[in-house]
């Protein structure tokens, strides 16, 4: 009996095991890639959220050391408040000497007849009881019937006060300040400026002037 042998090739592709299509590799291949991208991203976030919690440890560290000198450097500083009394005796002494002051910076000596005599009005504007009011130049015009006041005032209330008060003195009665003028003052306080002349009567006087 005559005995047969078969070979079989197991390399033949119907012995091989079966393949993937290629759109199931690619949906494969994209999973695979988005995951690495995910891991990726996951790993970045976490990277910077330790530097950021390092970043924000340092910066307390800092605020906290700044605070400790700056309180330090508070406690350093000596006491610096003004005495109060020196103040008031200071306030006092100015208020004493612009009373003493009667200075007429502009008289029109042109106006003036030799019998006529203001020293009433000058004195009296030292007589006010008006504290932070001073005067830094007075102007008598008309034969003395009107005035013009230059000054200081730590208020303008105290502008006003100084008027009122003003119009109770012999020589000021039944005058009436027609332009009082108040603004702030570059080196602290107001300056003021009060007239028994109208804007109208004043231009007019100072275009008299020029022509002579």
């Amino acid at each position: 009996m005559t005995e047969v042998k078969q070979k079989i090739n197991l390399y033949l592709p119907r012995f091989q095991p079966e393949r993937l299509s290629k759109e199931a590799r690619e949906l494969f291949l994209s999973i695979f890639a988005t995951f690495g991208f995910l891991s990726v991203i996951v790993i970045a976030l976490l990277l910077i959220n330790y530097a950021s919690e390092v970043e924000v440890t340092e910066k307390e560290k800092e605020g906290a050391l700044l605070n400790s000198e700056l309180e330090e450097a508070i406690s350093k500083i000596p006491n610096t408040t003004p005495d109060a009394n020196l103040i008031n005796r200071i306030a006092k002494e100015k208020l004493s000497i612009a009373k003493k002051q009667k200075v007429i910076a502009y008289l029109y000596q042109d106006t003036i007849s030799e019998g006529e005599n203001f020293t009433s009005l000058v004195d009296q504007l030292a007589q006010q009881g008006v504290k932070g009011v001073w005067l830094n130049k007075i102007e008598v015009l008309n034969k003395g019937d009107d005035i013009q006041l230059f000054g200081y005032a730590k208020t303008p209330s105290q502008v006003s006060k100084y008027i009122e008060m003003l119009g109770d003195q012999n020589s000021y009665k039944g005058r009436s300040f027609q332009q009082i003028k108040i603004k702030k003052s570059i080196v602290g306080g107001n300056e003021f400026y009060i007239s028994t002349l109208s804007l109208e009567e004043l231009l007019l006087l100072e275009s008299m002037e020029v022509d002579q």
